[in-house]
């Protein structure tokens, strides 16, 4: 598995982004419910009417034709009734833009979600990269210091050198090995944490150890466009301004036009049908000042929202300036490191010799031995922190990281050709 496809599964798999869409589409729930109160609603009821005044179930006079008891003392109705709202001060208009607005402002937390993991999971990925380059270091250095041990037994032996030096490479040896066990516990970390944005108990693909420089992004726009956090302030500070044009809305009238349709039973089962519809206009005439405190309150809001965008939105320009200096500075120390390991390498096989002959310390040797090993070692993590600061400035600017390839349609095409290295 290469990063572009562990890329991939994290995004289909870590449970973060679904509890994102969850909330983006309980957001979308909310728009909907909010776009219903343009059409009001429609009620079935049924009632029972029971009397026991003779005024209302008995005639005011009898003619000759007709019975005492004129009405049932039980009456049952049953019908339909409905509400109507008449937006006239534009509250219903309000309470759906501000839905819209924060159903936007969900879509964009996803995204945000959606990079954060996605460069979490490139970071962690490249730590491992470089976990194994400087293990293969280290492996060398072991390789080499096993080596230089026989050697020096064989010269322990022909009297060519005293016995201590080459108790301090076995030493130094153990050292390293030590090392190399420290090592497999980051590893071991490491993978733990791939597996937890994966969604899985484990992760044990192989990681390749980085080894040269990869094609960069090349040029990138570093204006704030496609930031999702910018969106959602963007869109919250909408939504802020529509909460404030529906909490005024309640200082103006309402109207509203309500009916029912209701058949009754009547006297003796015969029944009757009557319906009614009404039109009713309020007025707010006085509530304690409770409906300007609401409007106070909701504008503070806005001016919360407004403030915090432009904080983001300074905080994002330092974001971008500090990922391309970062760039500057790794891609400067990788240079400095691969310059390192060639002069580190020379001076060890001048060293080797010079101990092979017998006109070298074991301590010398090992130092040498050391000096390589750890420009081996900075070398793969100037490497590896060049790759991450080309994705950090990736996430400034909101894009995904540079191995990530979004699949296109059912057959799973690409949208671009992946990048190797």
């Amino acid at each position: 598995m290469d990063l572009g496809d562990l890329l991939r599964k994290v995004e289909k798999n870590t449970p973060a982004l679904k509890a994102a869409h969850a909330r983006a589409s309980m957001q979308r729930f909310m728009l909907r419910q909010a776009k219903s109160n343009y059409f009001g609603e429609i009620d079935a009821v049924a009632r029972n009417s029971s009397y026991d005044a003779d005024r209302l179930i008995n005639p005011i006079s009898y003619p000759a034709h007709l019975e005492p008891d004129l009405f049932a003392e039980n009456q049952i109705g049953y019908g339909f009734s409905g509400r109507l709202p008449l937006d006239i001060n534009g509250r219903i208009r309000a309470r759906v833009q501000a839905a819209d607005r924060k159903l936007e402002e969900a879509l964009a937390r996803e995204q945000e979600v959606r990079l954060k993991v996605l460069h979490t999971a490139a970071d962690l990925y490249h730590d491992l990269e470089g976990v194994k380059a400087v293990e293969e270091a280290r492996e060398k250095q072991l390789q080499a210091l096993a080596a230089h041990v026989r050697v020096a037994g064989v010269a322990v032996e022909a009297g060519r050198i005293a016995p201590v030096e080459k108790l301090r490479l076995v030493a130094d040896l153990e050292s390293v090995r030590g090392k190399l066990a420290v090592l497999k516990g980051q590893e071991a970390g490491i993978r733990a944490r791939l597996a937890a944005l994966m969604g899985s108990e484990s992760f044990r693909d192989q990681v390749q150890p980085v080894t040269g420089p990869c094609s960069m992004g090349g040029e990138i726009n570093h204006s704030l466009d496609d930031r999702p956090d910018v969106h959602a302030l963007e869109a919250d500070r909408k939504a802020a301004d529509a909460e404030v044009r529906e909490v005024f809305a309640s200082r103006l009238p309402d109207l509203h036009l309500t009916g029912n349709w209701m058949r009754n039973q009547g006297y003796d089962g015969a029944g009757d049908e009557t319906w009614a519809v009404f039109v009713q206009l309020q007025v707010p005439l006085w509530d304690g000042g409770s409906r300007r405190a609401a409007v106070a309150k909701a504008e503070a809001g806005r001016d919360a929202a407004v403030y915090e965008l432009a904080d983001l939105k300074n905080r994002a320009r330092a974001d971008i300036a500090s990922a391309r200096a970062d760039i500057v500075a790794a891609e400067t120390g990788y240079r400095a490191a691969v310059a390192s390991v060639a002069a580190a390498k020379e001076t060890a096989c001048i060293q080797s010799d010079r101990f092979g002959e017998g006109r070298l310390s074991a301590a010398d040797l090992v130092d040498a031995e050391a000096a390589l090993a750890a420009a081996r070692s900075e070398k793969a993590l100037a490497l590896a922190r060049w790759l991450q600061a080309d994705d950090h400035l990736r996430l400034a600017v909101g894009l995904e990281p540079l191995a990530y390839v979004k699949p296109v349609g059912p057959s799973g095409q690409a949208r671009h050709a992946r990048q190797t290295r």
